[in-house]
């Protein structure tokens, strides 16, 4: 039962120590000071690593891009290109031949 007394005891000490707090004076300005501190920690200037990055060089990028794979494309469709390549195997002795086969 004593600790039943205790705890009873501690519980009305707790309650009665909110009569004792005492009302906070703020200066009348003082969420302004803070809110202006939160946003200008906010406005940091960017990272320097990706500054150069902008959306207009992006943009540069991808048209260049996707020209080199149109040409590409094209040259990939012109009839000419079977023929080089041809040349260029036979030239440098990668054409298949039947009749060169060493297991024959």
């Amino acid at each position: 039962m004593e600790t039943n007394k205790d705890i009873t005891d501690k519980i009305e000490a707790t309650l009665n120590s909110v009569d004792t707090i005492e009302e906070v004076s703020v200066s009348p300005f003082f969420k302004g000071k803070a809110m202006r501190q939160i946003f200008a920690e906010q406005k940091q200037e960017p990272k320097v690593l990706w500054s150069w990055l902008t959306p207009q060089v992006q943009l540069a990028t991808l048209v260049l891009i996707v020209a080199i794979n149109v040409f590409a494309v094209m040259q990939l469709r012109n009839e000419s290109y079977d023929n080089e390549i041809s040349n260029f195997a036979e030239s440098y002795g990668l054409t298949e031949d039947a009749s060169e086969s060493l297991i024959d």
